[in-house]
């Protein structure tokens, strides 16, 4: 290619930083741009196959599970998620591995040399990476994709892959000024993943089902299969149980915390099972040393308190990326038995269009206080309503224009006995990650 590329990390910090370049375009819904820059790249999506995973919750996990499911049956996996902690690397995976700092920037060329490039192709920022994962994947020869869908799913950049199996995860109101103020609207643009020849695998909502993603696949002649029809799964003492039409699994621990997993778990499963009528081999053992050894960063991640190397003693943690109404409900029945510690004071920060005052309603009654925030990625056009909002809800809330300080005026509030729930944005946690002390870190990346 005509653009130089440097190694090692110094290439990574270049390649992230023309990337973040691309932000300004926002989000452009539409797959001629993607379909365009593939086809001058070699059409590598028409190569590669694929599981794809649609919904409002539990996509990510649900992916992870089910690419930790088929590593473990000895194929080489490709695992596309979005967004990231800490480093953009985490996006892109082959097995266990993150994307090398030199393969990422050398594939930032690639995609330079076509936006920028005689006859441009104008790509947004999740369009170029999810352009760089496709052909990633296809350069390595992953024996499967799994992509987790970004935005809704009829026009988001991934739905230029026509996928073996399409994973539709239960449906909430969230990005309404995109996809529709209607759980309805919302779910016909995810079922946009549905192809002819695709499977497809869901939990969503029975109604949801019926008036909606059902049709759609009857109308594609799709085959179907559902939770509580093909599939049931059951929480025991002894950890997480599924029943499927193939295998039987468990009971087992699952690697991702938190009772609502099951059903996250539960639906890779089910995508596992119906990969067997397209070659592969999937084992209930296979299965169960997947759902094990799964890894999803930032979902209920329980730390206790900890000194760090200068003395300093830090509270109890709990981080979790709940960024909708949905998300804030299932970790508002955590919080108590992961984080017992009082008080307990919630660092709180969420990108503008979310629903901040439904997100609240459903925390603030389990905290002793709150620090209301931004990650500065996303920052809020005016504070003073969220924190007029939050003070309706709860008499002791506060706010900070960062999320340092946040973290440090939350860990002063709930001092070294007390605990901190932080979450919303993952962007707001990719931010806090490194502000850990090394005693948290080590466990967060194991």
């Amino acid at each position: 290619m005509s653009i130089a590329t440097p190694s090692g990390q110094n290439a990574l910090t270049d390649a992230w930083s023309w990337l973040n370049s691309l932000r300004p375009r926002g989000i452009q819904l539409g797959l001629e741009r993607v379909q365009e820059a593939l086809e001058r790249l070699g059409s590598p999506h028409r190569r590669l196959r694929a599981v794809t995973i649609a919904g409002t919750n539990g996509k990510g996990s649900t992916s992870s599970f089910l690419a930790a499911i088929a590593h473990a049956a000895g194929y080489r996996v490709g695992l596309y998620t979005s967004p990231h902690l800490a480093s953009v690397t985490e996006r892109i995976r082959i097995g266990t591995e993150r994307i090398h700092a030199d393969d990422f920037a050398r594939w930032a060329a690639h995609l330079r040399d076509v936006i920028e490039g005689p006859d441009g192709v104008a790509l947004t920022f999740f369009e170029a990476l999810t352009v760089m994962a496709i052909g990633y994947f296809d350069e390595r020869g992953v024996d499967l994709a799994v992509l987790e869908v970004g935005l809704g799913g009829r026009l988001d950049a991934t739905s230029v892959v026509d996928p073996m199996v399409a994973v539709v995860t239960p449906i909430g109101l969230d990005h309404t000024h995109i996809l529709g103020d209607s759980l309805e609207a919302i779910c016909a643009e995810k079922a946009g993943i549905l192809k002819p020849g695709s499977t497809l695998v869901t939990n969503v909502d029975p109604d949801l089902f019926h008036d909606v993603l059902g049709p759609r696949a009857f109308a594609l002649r799709c085959p179907i299969h559902r939770q509580g029809v093909d599939w049931l799964y059951q929480w025991l003492p002894q950890g997480f149980r599924y029943r499927g039409w193939i295998h039987r699994v468990g009971p087992v621990r699952l690697g991702i915390r938190g009772v609502h997993q099951g059903m996250n778990a539960a639906l890779a499963c089910a995508a596992a099972e119906t990969l067997t009528a397209h070659g592969y081999t999937m084992k209930a053992t296979h299965l169960a040393e997947g759902l094990f050894r799964a890894r999803h960063p930032g979902r209920l991640e329980r730390r206790p308190a900890v000194v760090d190397d200068t003395g300093e003693a830090w509270p109890a943690l709990l981080l979790d990326a709940a960024h909708n109404p949905m998300g804030a409900h299932i970790l508002k029945g955590h919080v108590r038995s992961f984080l017992h510690e009082r008080p307990r004071i919630l660092v709180f920060g969420v990108n503008p269009d979310k629903d901040v005052e439904q997100m609240l309603a459903e925390l603030l009654p389990e905290v002793d206080g709150v620090v209301l925030t931004q990650a500065t990625a996303n920052p809020v056009p005016a504070w003073e309503p969220y924190l007029a909002m939050a003070s309706r809800l709860h008499h002791r809330v506060t706010f900070a224009s960062d999320p340092a300080e946040a973290l440090e005026l939350g860990r002063h509030y709930a001092g070294p006995e007390g605990g901190l729930l932080i979450t919303g944005s993952i962007y707001l946690l990719g931010e806090v990650w490194p502000l850990l002390p090394a005693g948290h870190l080590a466990h967060l990346h194991d």
